[in-house]
């Protein structure tokens, strides 16, 4: 009706104002006429210069003055322009007498500010202290409880506890041990009901997928064959909010086995079945992982495995992880996000948006979440929000809860150094920055330590100082590899030993290079898909020079892995294992020791060592447990063994003794990667070892405008 009466009186006085202008007229005229433009012809910013006008020209007309800028103000907030605030305080502070129009002004200035601070509203981030520091975990749909493994058992933990919000309270352990694990949160979910949960449990051919009430019970395996190659505890499983149909990745037995695959010899695609036991249906082409049933029960999302290629080159150089939505009960997917690195999606409690880890292509490591807003029919209705995270996170979102808040496992801050300390112990004294340190070897001549420093090979004097890089020139382009890999300086100290990755395809080798750098030379060939899975770790030089001895792990099963010691010339040649399957030797660090006698290894929970001429190995002392990358090396006179374990450095005589742990200062019980080396003198170890990179479960909340 407003628009109705301004126009007809606009239509009156039309001709005045075309023949004589605006400026001729009244006040009110103007208004008016600024009204026309603002409400019927829709020009914002032509009605401005009309309001403006009257301010300039009509200043004694205070009725039509407060009107013209209580409208000036409107026009900028429907251009979604700033102004729009000076414009209502304009109001407010020039013409006091307007009532009406100051009322109106106040109340548009409060709605207005309300609305740019949601706008402008940062993420906050809210951290769970949990005192039994769970590495995993899945949030209930309440946001209450967080469900984990830990020893092989299910637990749950109330995320407030009797002393503060964010200081959870007593673990309840839900099952007895029974091999319950899960890699990150994607092994386990709760029923949107909050009344069941899923987990794996059991490991390689007894892999098996079992739902406990999550008020406890006996827990209930899902029968059928749920194989889905090594490694499958850390494959999602998700309940439909019943609880009475499970989603999880399965090994296709139906697929193409000449495919390329992102996993070794498994084509995984998401399945349901019931919980009860019955037929099963497949949902989605192979190479797709990460189910997640939306609230509602009507829809699956799922990352989907698509090889990422140089269009310009023609190069494979990784794998993108889609985001798709398919039926639950079998259809059409639809791609919700590409050319990403999606991970572990979970829907909001109302099914209209879908979050997930954002990740670079062929990394573990994240800083961001996505947000993007969905169809009924789960497909994308708008761009993604980008939740900036203040640390890494290696893990999926352990959940979206029924208060909007986001769960996310942030990494404490990772610390790592190498440092040397007398070999009888004291204190330990700092010779590198902090930075990637791993696997510090002594030259010969106990001057210089080479390291690994991330991706290169690196070295710094023995004292502590500027660390340089030893340049590896090799195409494929080598990298030193990961921890548990090592690097090894040849007795004349004009050679290094080392553990080389290639990224496309992933080889694991052994290679040497000068000790100045220079052009690797690779000495060993390690198979992998689709023949044999094999990777070539932790050389090192006999004393001589004339060998180097490695571990070869390889794959004798589907699922079943074995390490074995190899020796290979040093020039290279035919590498030939001197130890057995039955010798069980462990994915860790060896040693020559340095007259020549006798070769170090970890077996079974123990240090070994056994002639280098042949002959029976036996053990130097038994340990609590043997870890992947453990470390060990011979005292320059061959009589001890120094060696890593539970955070601490301990030496130990070959001969019999107890072990004696060696002081430092720094180390502790959580220390991880720690790796070490006997100085050529005897006097000193020199170690690297890193702190933090520990999962803490933190909650996200206004992480959306409203």
């Amino acid at each position: 009706m407003r628009q109705r009466r301004v126009a007809t009186m606009v239509l009156v006085l039309a001709l005045t104002w075309t023949a004589t202008g605006y400026a001729q007229q009244t006040a009110e005229e103007l208004y008016q006429a600024g009204l026309y433009q603002e409400e019927v012809q829709g020009d914002l910013e032509g009605a401005v210069e009309i309001y403006r006008q009257i301010l300039d020209e009509f200043s004694d007309s205070r009725t039509v003055g407060a009107k013209a800028q209580l409208h000036i103000g409107i026009c900028y907030e429907k251009l979604g322009l700033g102004e729009a605030q000076q414009a209502y305080r304009g109001v407010i502070n020039n013409y006091p007498e307007a009532a009406q129009e100051v009322a109106v002004a106040r109340q548009r200035l409060a709605t207005l500010a309300r609305v740019l601070a949601e706008l402008e509203r940062e993420p906050r981030f809210r951290r769970i202290h949990i005192a039994s520091k769970p590495r995993n975990g899945v949030l209930s749909p309440d946001g209450n409880k967080l469900a984990f493994t830990s020893g092989g058992s299910v637990w749950i933990v109330p995320l407030q506890g009797n002393v503060g919000r964010d200081i959870a309270g007593e673990p309840i352990r839900l099952t007895e041990p029974m091999g319950a694990r899960t890699m990150g949160n994607v092994g386990m979910s709760w029923s949107a009901d909050g009344e069941w949960i899923a987990f794996n449990a059991g490991r390689d051919q007894e892999q098996a997928i079992y739902v406990v009430p999550a008020a406890g019970g006996e827990p209930q395996k899902i029968p059928g064959n749920h194989f889905r190659g090594a490694g499958a505890y850390s494959y999602r499983v998700s309940l439909s909010p019943d609880g009475k149909t499970l989603a999880f990745a399965y090994d296709d037995p139906d697929a193409d086995a000449d495919e390329v695959s992102p996993y070794s010899q498994v084509h995984l695609s998401i399945h349901t079945v019931p919980v009860k036991g019955g037929q099963s249906t497949k949902l989605t082409p192979v190479w797709s992982i990460e189910p997640a049933f939306s609230p509602d029960g009507r829809y699956v999302a799922y990352v989907k495995f698509v090889r990422a290629e140089d269009e310009d080159l023609g190069d494979f150089y990784g794998w993108y992880r889609e985001l798709w939505v398919v039926p639950a009960e079998g259809g059409t997917p639809v791609l919700v996000a590409d050319s990403i690195a999606a991970r572990g999606p979970v829907w909001s409690p109302d099914a209209r948006m879908i979050a997930f880890i954002r990740a670079s292509v062929g990394e573990d490591e994240s800083q961001e979440i996505w947000v993007v807003p969905v169809s009924e029919e789960g497909a994308p209705t708008a761009a993604p929000t980008k939740i900036p995270l203040p640390r890494e996170s290696q893990h999926p979102l352990a959940g979206w809860t029924s208060s909007n808040e986001l769960g996310v496992f942030m990494n404490t801050p990772y610390r790592q150094a190498v440092y040397t300390v007398p070999a009888s112990g004291g204190k330990a004294v700092q010779i590198t920055p902090e930075g990637y340190a791993f696997h510090p070897r002594w030259t010969p001549d106990g001057k210089t330590i080479v390291f690994r420093g991330g991706p290169v090979l690196a070295a710094v004097p023995a004292e502590g100082g500027e660390v340089s890089e030893i340049p590896i020139v090799s195409d494929p382009e080598i990298f030193p590899g990961i921890p548990g890999g090592g690097e090894h300086v040849s007795p004349d100290g004009q050679t290094i030993v080392f553990m080389g990755a290639t990224k496309q395809p992933l080889r694991v080798n052994i290679f040497t290079v000068p000790i100045e750098g220079g052009v690797a030379t690779q000495l060993t060939e390690s198979l992998t898909v689709p023949e044999m899975d094999t990777q070539d770790r932790y050389p090192c030089w006999s004393p001589d020079g004339d060998r180097i001895a490695f571990i070869r792990y390889h794959e004798v099963a589907k699922g079943d892995f074995r390490m074995n010691i190899y020796v290979v010339p040093g020039e290279g040649g035919e590498p030939k294992a001197i130890t057995t399957d039955a010798d069980s030797v462990a994915w860790a660090a060896i040693d020559y020791s340095p007259d020549g006698e006798w070769l170090a290894y970890f077996s079974n929970n123990a240090i070994k060592i056994r002639p280098v001429g042949g002959g029976e190995a036996r053990v130097v002392v038994q340990l609590e447990r043997v870890h992947f990358h453990s470390e060990l090396a011979w005292s320059p006179d061959s009589k001890r063994i120094a060696y890593t374990g539970r955070g601490s450095i301990w030496t130990v005589p070959i001969d019999g003794g107890e072990p004696v742990e060696v002081e430092t200062g720094v180390l502790t019980e959580d220390a991880q990667n720690l790796h070490l080396d006997w100085s050529p003198d005897g006097k000193k170890i020199v170690f690297a070892f890193s702190r933090g990179g520990e999962p803490e479960l933190w909650l996200v909340s206004d992480f959306l405008p409203e």
